[in-house]
């Protein structure tokens, strides 16, 4: 599970690699388990935006609290991290958890939670979960906070990585959440269980990381770096630390995770 493919040459590999890794049998739990150093070949279809944006926020995104920034594809620290209940992993599940911080002094009424994603699959299941947690350390899944499902919407967001077409992945809370100032964790749970979703069985669906500080089109405060975990039993990791060489990424790239909420600040 964990042995990672000798890279050759990069281009010409990646997308055989993923049509023959598709099934629960030999699913990736990363990006890094695919090749040995990610980055540089991957390709965006539009102009990457080298300077940070903090004045607008993503037009999915309205209106915003805080959004950590865009996958770059060309970094040599690029990498994702498997995230959805289904798809190639059949009935399991694997959740990555990415820290956000409510400012001192604020309290954030959250409406939408957003993370962006690396996939196969052009279409998923019309709702997902999400969950918000507290006090999540290695090993230690910290208290819930809210939790629920909601309607969900998968749109390409013009970038790609690694073979796979990043999408946005969008769930509206049913009943806003109501945050005081704060670390949390927040997950969204990308669904792959039905004949909505269009690789079925053989879905991936990794969470796009984000390497930069500030992030390329930030919006919105800083948020805490090499503070996400991931917690999967399919895997054999419970809240485990997503960065540094003994966690699930292998040392390579997830300090953060490309995500966002929508909501209102007072």
């Amino acid at each position: 599970m964990k042995k990672m493919l000798l890279l050759v040459t990069l281009v010409a590999v990646l997308v055989p690699l993923f049509a023959v890794s598709a099934g629960a049998q030999d699913v990736k739990k990363a990006l890094s388990d695919y090749v040995l150093v990610p980055g540089s070949a991957p390709v965006m279809a539009i102009p990457f935006k080298p300077s940070p944006d903090k004045a607008k926020p993503p037009s999915y995104c309205k209106p915003c609290l805080f959004y950590t920034g865009d996958f770059n594809s060309s970094s040599s620290e690029a990498n994702g991290l498997f995230n959805a209940q289904g798809g190639a992993l059949g009935s399991n599940s694997a959740a990555v958890y990415g820290a956000f911080t409510v400012p001192k002094g604020k309290t954030w009424t959250v409406t939408a939670l957003i993370i962006n994603t690396l996939s196969n699959a052009s279409a998923v299941d019309s709702s997902c979960t999400w969950d918000i947690r507290k006090g999540v350390t290695a090993g230690n899944g910290g208290t819930d906070v809210a939790t629920g499902t909601g309607a969900d919407t998968w749109k390409a967001t013009g970038r790609s990585g690694f073979g796979l077409t990043e999408y946005t992945n969008k769930v509206t809370l049913k009943k806003s959440a109501k945050l005081k100032a704060g670390t949390y964790f927040m997950n969204v749970l990308t669904s792959c269980t039905t004949s909505t979703c269009t690789e079925g069985s053989s879905g991936l669906f990794y969470e796009s990381d984000q390497e930069s500080q500030p992030g390329t089109n930030q919006y919105g405060p800083n948020m805490p770096w090499d503070d996400s975990f991931f917690n999967s039993s399919y895997f054999g990791y419970t809240y485990a630390l997503t960065n540094g060489s003994s966690g699930p990424c292998g040392g390579i790239g997830c300090d953060q995770f490309s995500i966002a909420a929508q909501g209102t600040q007072k």
